[in-house]
């Protein structure tokens, strides 16, 4: 008697469960009491960009858990460092909500991770970011910029392969190049320790984020990565 073969296979690994089911590709996370995720993973990507999917995720989880550790401290922030700290707090709005889009359409296994790990990386920066700045008395941003609204509708007007380099090229490389350029000028010129800090945690990631991402637009360009970005 022949009996079905079921389509669905879990695995029950300690409390963690992925669950397989035809061709799609499933992700679940789990936050850590560190405030930290660990992510279960079935995309078929073995490699990011030229890391190992293991490596990034390593990179990633030490990100968080240094943003985590940073400890604010008092006193009120200097002007200069006011506009510092808005100014990584709409770059990571922009990221956070183009992310967030991108994952309800990128069809890769590679841009579903990179987006899901920039979801994670810049709700961590924001959350600590809300933190120091309750602690000086400073009122950040409530809302991203009306770029970040323009980038989304012009990234919802593209699907497939092509969606997928947009999405990676224009938060994974001209985000992070962003995101680089504002962390290294806090690292350099701020002068409040909660922020230099925080720019300490942020470089390492940020860094390994845009270059597995320039490879990724290589790739799935067929190694052109060189065209004009769609953001102006």
């Amino acid at each position: 008697m022949n009996r079905k073969i079921k389509a669905i296979l879990t695995i029950t690994i300690g409390t963690s469960m992925l669950t397989f089911g035809g061709s799609d590709a499933s992700m679940q996370t789990n936050r850590q009491a560190d405030g930290t995720t660990t992510r279960n993973s079935n995309t078929s990507a073995d490699m990011i960009g030229n890391l190992s999917t293991d490596e990034f995720e390593r990179v990633n989880a030490e990100g968080q858990r240094a943003v985590a550790a940073i400890a604010p401290t008092s006193g009120a922030l200097s002007k200069a460092d006011q506009k510092l700290m808005t100014e990584v707090a709409m770059g990571g709005m922009m990221q956070l909500e183009v992310s967030r889009a991108a994952l309800e359409k990128v069809t890769s296994p590679e841009a579903r991770l990179l987006a899901q790990s920039e979801v994670e990386e810049q709700t961590g920066v924001a959350a600590k970011l809300r933190e120091i700045a309750a602690a000086k008395g400073f009122t950040l941003p409530a809302a991203p910029d009306p770029k970040t609204a323009a980038l989304i509708s012009k990234m919802n007007g593209v699907s497939g392969n092509e969606l997928d380099v947009f999405y990676i090229r224009e938060s994974g490389v001209n985000g992070h190049e962003k995101l680089q350029k504002v962390m290294t000028k806090v690292q350099s010129k701020a002068t409040d320790p909660s922020m230099k800090s925080l720019a300490a945690a942020t470089l390492p990631v940020i860094r390994v984020h845009m270059q597995v991402s320039r490879a990724e637009v290589a790739k799935k360009s067929g190694g052109n990565n060189r065209n004009n970005s769609a953001r102006k």
